[in-house]
């Protein structure tokens, strides 16, 4: 069976409805035992929502650049939350009664399955508008939820940079130009992770 948490508020509510729903999301998962390792970590979903909801309280008065902050910051809030969503449904592997228990809205339980993802395909790199970034895509895959996302560089493959995405593209910043940079990715879908793709380089300038 596959159950998933329902997100289209992140897009379809108001403001402040986006704000309640997530708090009550947070209150759900702090301290429960089904979501041991919330990815991203709930304090991290905290500190934007309050953010989203200052910047909220600032635009009521309205003015462009105070809106488009608010925007940018319900923006930053709904990445996530998907992302969080991602990782509930992984771990909630059909599991209904604590899908529930995240505090996530839900979609009614479905019959039919992905099952598990091959490795992604098609990894390009190109170099971003911007000095020390860096331009990666997958071709999409269907039944993917999240991709994940890996920066290593030098000959022992250290881990610089990692991220999660609902696209099959992102963007890396604060990369040093010159440095010659690994990417592997994978996708997640509601049978867990694929396998991690073959490394891409590309040196940043």
């Amino acid at each position: 069976m596959i159950v998933k948490p329902a997100i289209s508020f992140l897009n379809r509510d108001p403001d402040a409805t986006v704000h309640v729903k997530v708090m009550v999301i947070l209150a759900a998962m702090t301290g429960n035992a089904n979501f041991p390792m919330p990815t991203p970590p709930l304090s991290v979903v905290q500190v934007a929502l309050d953010e989203f909801g200052t910047a909220t309280a600032d635009a009521s008065d309205g003015g462009k650049t105070l809106t488009a902050r608010k925007n940018a910051k319900r923006k930053a809030l709904a990445v996530l939350i998907r992302a969080l969503a991602g990782y509930v449904q992984t771990t909630c592997d059909g599991n209904y009664t604590m899908l529930l228990s995240s505090g996530f809205p839900t979609h009614k339980p479905t019959r039919s399955a992905v099952g598990a993802l091959p490795a992604p395909t098609g990894l390009k790199l190109s170099l971003g508008l911007s000095s020390g970034e860096l331009d990666a895509s997958l071709t999409p895959i269907a039944g993917a939820i999240l991709y994940s996302w890996r920066v290593t560089t030098g000959e022992s493959k250290t881990l610089v940079n990692t991220s999660q995405t609902s696209a099959a593209n992102t963007t890396f910043a604060g990369l040093k130009p010159g440095v010659i940079y690994e990417v592997t990715a994978n996708a997640i879908g509601t049978a867990g992770p694929s396998d991690w793709t073959h490394a891409v380089a590309q040196m940043v300038v």
